[in-house]
């Protein structure tokens, strides 16, 4: 009886000891910077034992600290980030890279900025799956995304969005295709790299372009032969998405890849608004009536507002594209499938925008995001603006 309770005694001391050591160890992940902008911030911030540790977008540890907790008002002094906690919560906290003068602006009184902080946000879910199986079954497949949009996206009621990508060795590949009502319009190509990464069996998913054009990091949540399942921290509310098994080949994707326009923003974490720096048409309203009007389909018979939305990026190329219809009560309507292809192919050969690039002391992008709202009268365009 008295070794019975010894050892239960015992077995409640080391299960304690084994629910401390798994609790002992926290990690947070970079969403993005500057609230109203939402420039991804690719970090990973672990807090273990009495170390802070911080890893860049593709899993390396470039640096560590002893300190033994994440505190508001606390800073965080790694090498080349200084981090001061702005904000803590239970599941995340705000912090202002004080290092950093050109992407944390302080307040006109020289204090940092809860507005221009860096969120970071708690990752929570920790599924146990095979790292070398999930990196192995993603790298040379095809698989497809039905884009759930958000703050992230341009305004858009009316095209369903889909992404089919490709991630081979070395880049990740990626076709966008625009539909309406089923029907597909217009697609893009664009390429980036991507490394698939492993802290504490936890796995992440990483995009990049340029350093100066920061990806997110998304988590793998889920994986089997015929789904991933990651969750997004890019946007205001954190969110699961999936990419499926796609059905194309290969040598398919490959020859939809070369007939493919390219199109890819300068910039992806934030686009300007087009009156920022009159960033309109050099040949002027009239002549896209008349260049849109060509060839117009014959088939509409109803009247109202197309505005078709899009950005502009630096070489003053068109891309990124939404879709909202209305009537002319301005409440939601359909034209048909056969104007709605002709306007929007129309708009993506617009070739006149000048390139949007600008710095100033409060505002900085590459990209901007215009529109175009196209009056119909019968299915003939009567009036634009902006």
């Amino acid at each position: 009886m008295r070794l019975t309770i010894i050892s239960l005694i015992a077995l409640t001391f080391f299960s304690s000891c084994a629910e401390k050591e798994t609790t002992d160890s926290e990690m947070y992940i970079g969403t993005y910077r500057i609230m109203d902008q939402m420039v991804p911030y690719p970090y990973i911030i672990q807090q273990k034992k009495d170390s802070v540790f911080l890893y860049d977008n593709k899993g390396n540890a470039v640096d560590k600290i002893t300190n033994n907790s994440i505190k508001k008002n606390k800073e965080i002094k790694f090498k080349e980030k200084h981090l001061k906690i702005l904000n803590k919560k239970e599941n995340e906290f705000l912090a202002f890279d004080l290092l950093d003068t050109i992407n944390f602006r302080t307040f006109k009184n020289g204090k940092p900025s809860p507005k221009n902080s860096a969120k970071f946000e708690k990752i929570t879910s920790k599924n146990k799956l095979d790292f070398q199986k999930v990196k192995k079954g993603i790298i040379n497949s095809i698989w497809k995304y039905d884009v759930v949009e958000d703050e992230n996206n341009n305004p858009n009621n009316d095209l369903d969005i889909e992404e089919v990508l490709y991630f081979k060795n070395d880049s990740l590949n990626i076709i966008t295709n625009y539909y309406y009502q089923d029907f597909k319009i217009i697609s893009e190509y664009e390429t980036k790299t991507y490394n698939i990464f492993e802290i504490d069996n936890i796995y992440f998913l990483s995009l990049q372009k340029e350093s100066n054009n920061p990806q997110p990091i998304y988590q793998i949540i889920g994986y089997d032969l015929n789904k991933i399942e990651l969750k997004d921290y890019s946007s205001r509310d954190s969110k699961n998405i999936s990419f499926y098994k796609a059905s194309i080949g290969v040598g398919d994707f490959e020859k939809l890849a070369k007939s493919t326009s390219s199109y890819s923003n300068c910039f992806d974490g934030f686009q300007a608004e087009y009156y920022h720096n009159d960033i309109n048409y050099k040949k002027g309203n009239e002549y896209i009536i008349k260049f849109v009007n060509e060839n117009i389909p014959n088939n509409e018979i109803n009247s109202g507002y197309l505005i078709v939305h899009f950005n502009i990026n630096c070489f003053g190329k068109v891309g990124d594209f939404g879709l909202i219809q209305m009537n002319r009560d301005f409440k939601a309507t359909s034209f048909s499938k056969e104007l709605v292809n002709h306007v929007i192919k129309k708009v993506s050969k617009l070739e006149d925008f000048p390139p949007s690039n600008s710095q100033s002391e409060w505002l900085d992008y590459k990209d901007v995001h215009g529109f175009l709202m196209f009056k119909l009268d019968n299915g003939n365009i009567i009036d634009l603006c902006p």
